[in-house]
């Protein structure tokens, strides 16, 4: 048993209130997990939150999250706890109307009790995404998000807070904040039409304001759903009093466990906060187990990070999307991949070498570039279907052929190398195909290596790249017009072989279904880090 004798806080001064123990566990089953649920007979309150942020529209995702939903509410109250259900924004993503419309369902059918919207809600516009929320029984939480006058139905569903009462009768305060550089993660800032959102240190002010409105309810467990990234939320954590969970989203990180320091932080009153983040694509969601004593406070931790696809999809779910969107055929099988990289942005993904290696075959391309950022989710095991591909792809853009010039390709690959030394992994690296290369571990570009078509080898001087040495490239509108401040990918005119009126899913579907047998995704070391 490990009670905390050490505690940080913003305040050197301010000594802990009391201690939390967090890896005293007994062992209960879960339908094909071993979960670990901790016990202290002195607790007034068990509490368990089902989590997830970030899911991107990935549709097959949300047929597995709404079966982990249930099975994990039907544990929590056996085991007596109060059960909650909450998302911490960008369920949405893209402007396909049709797909945002089909996944819109995953909130009713989940049971979710409370999302905060992060930025791609807004991909579809604020008038759009207020009409697909229209009959979602989710309470939608936006503390810090001012509409205008002329606000066209957003407003009348986005509350600042609520208050939810669990089933054992204790009271829950719930408050949800959106991402203060909202307008440097749109494409167009227009389509927030007016709406706008609280800088960094206003969301602070405010919620502690929010939260003492709670305090006066006579609310002691108070959970903020948060779309602001983990460094804000541990700001948050150590600045705001009377918050005891930060359930996380934005940056992707996948937190697991419970670490001093890392995830346990505490408020300047000295009671412990617990941010937790689920990283991103629905790949995975949590369960944080709680106990609270008669004033509120924390006493006793543990968080799970769990594996959707551990999960059967859920028929409801299933119907649901397929009344929306069609029946999905079935292209082709995947028997074998490869562990999918833990950050996708900063690691070779196996899912992005195949999609690569599809597309230059296809299209006939010296080399492709797909930028880490924009490939969502994974292909799974198993039976392919065209959805699953397309989900994988949520944004639409169109591919072009370019001429794109070596000191270019360079530039834009040791531009994307910083990203290992980036606060928040952005942009993330360059997918690539046709090419392989390597990175010091501060992000700098030390070899890259380019595979023509007959198969034979040729070095890049990586310190001298030739301005003149072109190369026929295939990548999506985002890059072509400078997206991700990678200024170096952007093409004139002359430079555009051929444009393209799809993305990248159309030319892998096709792809695959050249493919005779089962398939296998490997990676290759194309890229390292060394």
């Amino acid at each position: 048993m490990n009670i905390l004798s050490s505690y940080i806080s913003p305040n050197k001064q301010t000594p802990p209130s009391h201690s939390v123990q967090f890896d005293s566990y007994k062992t209960q089953k879960f339908p094909n997990h071993t979960h670990k649920v901790m016990r202290n007979p002195n607790s007034i309150t068990k509490t368990t939150l089902w989590y997830v942020n970030d899911i991107h529209c990935q549709i097959p995702k949300t047929e597995r999250l709404v079966s982990a939903a249930q099975q994990t509410g039907i544990t929590a109250r056996e085991n007596g706890a109060d059960f909650l259900k909450l998302c911490s924004g960008d369920t949405f993503i893209g402007s396909d109307e049709k797909r945002n419309t089909a996944i819109a369902g995953f909130f009713n059918i989940a049971g979710i009790h409370a999302q905060a919207p992060g930025n791609h809600e807004f991909d579809i516009t604020a008038s759009k995404c207020a009409e697909l929320l229209k009959n979602a029984d989710t309470k939608i939480l936006g503390m810090n998000m001012n509409f205008p006058d002329d606000d066209k139905g957003l407003s009348k569903k986005v509350m600042r807070s609520v208050i939810h009462i669990g089933e054992n009768g204790e009271k829950y305060g719930l408050i949800g904040v959106q991402p203060s550089d909202i307008n440097e993660r749109l494409k167009k800032k227009e389509v927030l039409e007016g709406i706008t959102i609280d800088n960094k240190q206003q969301t602070i002010q405010k919620l502690q304001e929010e939260v003492q409105q709670l305090q006066k309810q006579g609310v002691n467990k108070i959970f903020l759903l948060s779309h602001q990234g983990n460094t804000v939320e541990k700001e948050i954590a150590q600045t705001v009093s009377g918050i005891d969970v930060i359930l996380g989203g934005h940056s992707h990180d996948l937190i697991e466990g419970v670490k001093d320091g890392k995830n346990l932080l505490y408020s300047p009153v000295g009671e412990p906060v617990i941010i937790t983040q689920a990283g991103r694509d629905g790949n995975n969601f949590g369960i944080l187990n709680l106990e609270f004593d008669d004033k509120g406070r924390i006493t006793y931790v543990q968080n799970n990070i769990m594996d959707t696809n551990s999960y059967s999809p859920n028929m409801v779910m299933s119907k649901t999307i397929n009344s929306i969107l069609g029946e999905s055929p079935v292209i082709g099988e995947l028997i074998l991949r490869d562990k999918l990289p833990k950050n996708a942005l900063l690691e070779e993904n196996p899912c992005a070498d195949f999609v690569a290696d599809a597309i230059k075959t296809n299209m006939n391309a010296d080399i492709v570039l797909i930028n880490s950022a924009n490939f969502r989710g994974s292909i799974n095991t198993g039976k392919i279907t065209e959805r699953d591909i397309s989900s994988i792809f949520p944004f639409s853009n169109k591919l072009l052929k370019v001429k794109l010039n070596e000191k270019d390709l360079v530039d834009a690959v040791n531009a994307c190398g910083k990203s290992l030394i980036a606060t928040n992994s952005k942009p993330g690296l360059l997918q690539v195909s046709g090419l392989t290369y390597k990175l010091d571990k501060e992000g700098c570009l030390t070899e890259m290596i380019y595979t023509d078509k007959q198969g034979l080898k040729r070095n890049i001087d990586v310190n001298n790249p030739d301005p003149n040495k072109t190369y026929t490239a295939v990548y999506d509108e985002f890059l072509v017009e400078g997206g991700d401040n990678l200024g170096m990918l952007k093409r004139e005119d002359k430079d555009i072989i051929e444009r393209f009126n799809y993305d990248k899913d159309k030319v892998t579907i096709d792809y695959i279904k050249t493919l005779k047998h089962p398939f296998e995704i490997k990676k290759d070391n194309r890229i390292m880090i060394v």
